[in-house]
């Protein structure tokens, strides 16, 4: 297996970094001197050839180099497809007019430096990470200038770390996959495939009833991640109708905390949100709502603010395999005749949309591009979408690494994962009139319907077709769109501002990438999303009313570990929080699209910058929600060990 190697070039100030595809790098330097000094680094990537100048500020010794464009103390370079050559040359003048990128002159290099290196030690734990690290020691002053006996490669430290692995490719894919794959429902991971899905909310009223049920019927339709990842079924093709005759049928079941309170399973399972529930959290998600003294009732579809205990996802690839299997469980929960052991709460049909819209929600964006992965499981070679964020599994499932409380819950918690489900209405109509409304104010040399376009992907962060603007901010350019390896492999360019993506558009919090440092950091805040849309398509009666009048939206399913570092701080501390991403020099904003203030009828609107990329200080305001959370719940998604051996019937 291929490893990072380092070796000097002709000149005594350069040297060439080969880094293995896969593997991830940082690189920083530190100035020990009060004089001015440089470090370039230069590589290609995608057929681009970038380069950084990390330089110093005159008589400020022993502090950290900074990119001249970026100001950011660190270059992060993701994981590429194929090997990376990274030259990285040093420089140095004792005149202080002489600085920044002004010293890339072979009459200022640096005379020669020593590198030392550290690896991963034999003995570390199996599933600490791969890494190698380069600290390179730099010499500025000639031979003719050294002091016999005097210190050498002091004057500065360049320091590269590069760890394997944050990017799936075949080396990263163990050959046995750390996770107990038959013990863990397949929702969670990799995701039920589906055409079509149901989401049937529930509350129990005999509880004995139930159990048995369980236990003679639904445990046994239960998928598991063994079967989705070893023995998938064929996948669906939307241009073969045929394919949807395939009779797969895909059961997951999660409880609320009152719901796993009635199986005596009260256990600490470390996360307040969870025990508190989604209608009293809402507050704090910002949905809008009413307090009453300590009690805070939000403005939810009435359903979703009964007492609920638990949830079916039923899939199918035909409404008539699925509403067969839903007939067939009402039939078997009856008590009697006419009285069942459940109370249906609610009951929501989930469906893609149709055509070339498939991929699409219903404000005409294609997603799931970006969803964290989890090697050998959600990809066994290679990921479809290089870029995305290679993460531990624990971050999804308990009791693995990754999982920052694995011991510290009850054993019947391992292999499990927390499920978040929100009902989110999407206001299409009024948001397609705020981008015909305000595209043409910012780009009036297109025209209207080009320029609300045009808006509209600075607020989303991509293009319709997914493009994102990082990397094409002008047009939704199809070549991007259509190339799996590109539509997702970047970063954000720290030195644009907000030219090409503003800071607070949606695709930009969800997944901050480089905005914050390390990349890892991020890491344990991802949740993976397996959303699908409902409703029906916008009509012309709301297009010429300009308002929404039939209900359509996303209803949304995410897994985690902890729904506090998860689902909740990615809604509380980057959708809702004004200064995410951070170290920006003008505030973001909120997320246009999911954020929200719960105040909109007290005249406090979502604000961001960065929507107009002529004048990026110019604040934007939304007095309309785009999206309108209408309920949910917190649930928990036990093992199957856990199922059989505590929910169903003994």
């Amino acid at each position: 297996m291929s490893r990072p190697t380092l070796s000097p070039l002709s000149a005594g100030n350069n040297a060439r970094l080969i880094i293995p595809h896969g593997w991830f790098t940082t690189i920083s330097t530190i100035t020990r001197k009060p004089y001015n000094q440089l470090a370039t680094l230069s590589f290609e990537a995608q057929g681009e050839q970038k380069t950084y100048f990390l330089a110093n500020k005159w008589n400020q010794p022993n502090t950290s180099m900074r990119d001249i464009d970026s100001s950011n103390d660190v270059v992060a370079i993701i994981p590429q497809d194929e090997d990376l050559k990274l030259d990285l040359k040093f420089y140095f003048s004792k005149v202080s007019s002489v600085r920044e990128d002004a010293l890339e002159n072979q009459k200022y290099a640096s005379n020669k430096f020593n590198p030392l290196i550290t690896e991963k030690p034999l003995n570390a734990p199996k599933d600490f990470p791969d890494y190698t690290t380069f600290i390179i020691m730099v010499e500025d002053a000639p031979e003719s200038e050294q002091v016999a006996g005097g210190p050498q490669f002091d004057d500065l430290v360049c320091t590269v770390n590069c760890i394997k692995g944050v990017k799936g490719d075949d080396s990263s894919t163990p050959d046995t996959v750390p996770y107990n794959l038959a013990n863990i429902q397949g929702d969670i991971l990799p995701a039920l495939p589906k055409a079509l899905e149901y989401f049937y909310y529930f509350r129990i009223k005999d509880l004995p009833h139930f159990r048995k049920v369980f236990k003679e019927f639904i445990l046994a339709k239960i998928n598991t991640a063994d079967e989705l990842v070893n023995r998938p079924p064929p996948r669906v093709n939307p241009s073969d109708p045929k394919s949807f005759e395939y009779p797969f049928l895909g059961v997951n079941v999660g409880f609320s905390h009152l719901g796993m309170k009635l199986f005596g399973l009260d256990d600490d399972l470390g996360d307040d949100a969870y025990v508190r529930g989604q209608q009293q959290d809402s507050k704090f998600l910002g949905d809008a709502g009413t307090q009453r003294g300590t009690f805070w009732t939000p403005d939810w579809d009435g359903a979703f603010k009964e007492v609920t205990h638990g949830i079916f996802l039923i899939v199918a690839y035909n409404e008539k395999v699925a509403t067969t299997f839903i007939q067939e469980l009402e039939n078997k929960l009856l008590v009697t005749p006419n009285r069942s052991c459940i109370h249906k709460v609610y009951v929501l049909h989930g469906f893609p949309r149709a055509g070339a819209e498939a991929l699409n929600d219903h404000f005409g964006y294609r997603g799931g591009m970006s969803n964290p992965q989890v090697a050998g499981v959600t990809f066994k070679d290679k990921m479809r979408y290089p870029g995305s964020p290679l993460i531990p599994g624990g971050v999804i499932v308990m009791g693995y690494e990754g999982d920052a409380d694995k011991d510290k819950r009850p054993s019947w918690a391992k292999d499990g994962s927390f499920m978040v489900t929100r009902k989110l209405d999407n206001l299409v109509p009024e948001f397609d009139e705020f981008l015909l409304l305000h595209g043409p104010r910012i780009f009036p040399n297109i025209p209207p319907k080009d320029a609300a376009l045009k808006l509209g992907a600075r607020l989303f962060g991509r293009w319709k077709n997914g493009t994102p603007v990082e990397l094409s901010p002008d047009n939704n350019d199809p070549s991007i769109a259509a190339d799996d390896n590109r539509i997702n492999n970047f970063v954000f360019d720290q030195s644009k501002q907000q030219t090409r993506c503003p800071f607070a558009s949606h695709m930009r919090k969800s997944n901050p990438r480089n905005d914050v440092s390390p990349v890892e950091s991020a890491f344990k805040h991802f949740i993976r999303r397996h959303n699908m849309p409902y409703g029906t398509e916008v009509t012309d009666e709301e297009r010429d009313g300009r308002g929404t009048i039939y209900e359509r939206g996303l209803h949304v399913v995410c897994y985690q570990s902890s729904i506090t570092r998860g689902f909740k701080f990615i809604q509380e501390g980057w959708y809702n929080d004004p200064d995410f991403p951070p170290n920006k020099p003008v505030q973001p904003g909120l997320d246009p699209i999911f954020g929200q203030t719960g105040k909109e009828d007290q005249s406090v609107y979502r604000t961001m910058t960065g929507a107009n990329p002529n004048y990026e200080q110019e604040l934007m305001s939304f007095p309309h929600k785009f999206i309108d959370p209408r309920g949910g719940e917190y649930f928990f998604a036990p093992s199957i060990s856990t199922l059989t051996n505590y929910i169903a019937a003994k």
